[in-house]
């Protein structure tokens, strides 16, 4: 199974250009990135020990950007390399990036495609002194070449669904053995989690424990106080609500369900696309509802405020004003939930004291949510009449909405040691000598793959 997927990849590979043309036509790639897919770069390894970060998206690359921070705290002389797989990301973590006090030391590039010999050209260019694979993605030529040159591989964050779970038991138990034993450590979110790995890996492959989620433990996000005043000035004493990250479906149900308060209650309703590409598309939505609404991006804010009466909405299709969303927001509506998709990251809201209504399907966000749950953070909603129930509950009943948020930010102070744990162990495993890369050819006695 293991040397069939290794073949597969240099059969596909003429197909992979294909579909990554296919993907620059889309929008979903830079152009002047594919080198970096292929494991090319033109940046310069720099001096001293290097941590290397897998991020598969959006919400891992948040997670990699909050260990950072606490590792550079606990040593500012390391440099931090962080892959990931979406365009969307890579924005965001270039955002992060020119913001960070140790921007110097934090380099970005795009995940190389999981061919073997994409992978030692990588490797043997940055030379990395740890892998950190975060949340569940498993990449067997990424993590096996890795641990082929004598480099430790650690997992955290990590999760797995049901799903997969059994995919992988479907695997032959020789072929999980090699990935699975080229891992050092797993650091799952939950013991939930931390079973799953255990059902598909034997006694003696790799270390399992659990040390929760790093998403919990991000810094606040950034506000923009010229972005807020200008919302605040739009919103005329209307409420504000904003629906965060969300997908296609969601908004729909989202604007249907202001719609049926809009005409007792003054609205501003702000949506956050996940992918900003979509910020068009949800615009010609809004204007087949003949709703006003304008797109951000375009910077069109409106000359004149429509009636109090009459809902406004703002498509937020930008990237890096999150946090400023936050802060302007009365009411959020956290995205990813009203659909099959497992949720998004509520402790960003919760780290500006905010918190939370969700759809249920939170499955990738389990740990977090519960704690979320646990402190009175979020109000559980699956459709557009159980939205509009939750909503008009927080406008008519504003102690609520205090207790709401007052528990969200209990809950994000309760994870806050989580990310120090992890920087320990990472920091620990570099110390231990178990690589000895830095500054050599990052070549070792073990056979690559």
């Amino acid at each position: 199974m293991f040397r069939l997927y290794a073949g597969l990849w240099l059969i596909l590979m003429p197909l992979m250009r294909l579909w990554l043309g296919w993907r620059i036509i889309k929008g979903k790639e830079q152009r002047d990135r594919i080198a970096e897919r292929y494991g090319k770069t033109s940046l310069t390894r720099p001096d001293g020990k290097l941590i290397w970060f897998h991020a598969a998206s959006v919400g891992e690359a948040v997670s990699a950007l909050s260990l950072a921070r606490t590792i550079f705290d606990k040593h500012p002389d390391i440099h931090i390399l962080i892959t990931s797989g979406t365009l969307t990301s890579a924005r965001m973590v270039a955002n992060a990036i020119a913001k960070h006090p140790h921007a110097a030391r934090l380099i970005h590039q795009m995940q190389p495609l999981d061919a073997s010999y994409i992978i030692r050209r990588f490797l043997n260019h940055w030379r990395p002194d740890i892998l950190l694979s975060l949340e569940s993605d498993l990449w067997p030529m990424m993590i096996c070449n890795t641990h082929a040159l004598g480099i430790p591989v650690m997992m955290a964050s990590a999760q797995m669904s049901d799903a997969s779970m059994r995919r992988w038991q479907r695997i032959g138990h020789a072929a999980r053995q090699i990935i699975f034993s080229a891992i050092t450590r797993i650091e799952a979110i939950d013991d939930e989690q931390a079973y799953r790995f255990r059902r598909i890996t034997s006694p003696g492959w790799t270390q399992i424990n659990v040390s929760g989620s790093l998403k919990a433990t991000a810094p606040p996000p950034a506000i923009d106080d010229d972005m807020v005043n200008r919302i605040n000035h739009l919103a005329n004493d209307r409420t504000v609500i904003l629906l965060a990250s969300s997908h296609p479906g969601e908004d729909d149900i989202v604007v249907e369900a202001v719609e049926a308060i809009h005409q007792s209650e003054a609205i501003l309703l702000i949506l956050t696309p996940r992918h900003v590409e979509r910020g068009k598309s949800i615009h010609t939505m809004l204007a087949q509802r003949d709703i006003p609404a304008f797109l951000l991006s375009q910077n069109s804010w409106p000359d004149s405020i429509s009636p109090p009466k009459k809902m406004q909405v703002c498509v937020a299709d930008v990237m890096g004003q999150m946090g400023s969303f936050f802060s302007a927001a009365d009411i959020i509506i956290m995205g990813g939930g009203f659909m099959p998709l497992g949720g998004h990251n509520p402790m960003e809201p919760a780290a500006c004291g905010k918190g939370v209504i969700s759809g249920t399907n939170v499955n990738k966000n389990t740990a977090i949510y519960k704690r979320l749950d646990d402190f009175g953070g979020v109000i559980w909603a699956d459709n557009a009449r159980d939205l509009t129930q939750a909503m008009l509950s927080l406008i008519t009943a504003p102690t609520r909405l205090q207790h709401l948020n007052s528990g969200a930010y209990s809950a994000y102070q309760s994870f806050t040691q989580q990310s120090h744990a992890v920087a320990d162990q990472v920091l620990q495993l570099i110390a231990s000598g178990a690589s000895g890369t830095s500054g050599t050819s990052g070549t070792s006695g073990k056979a690559t793959i």
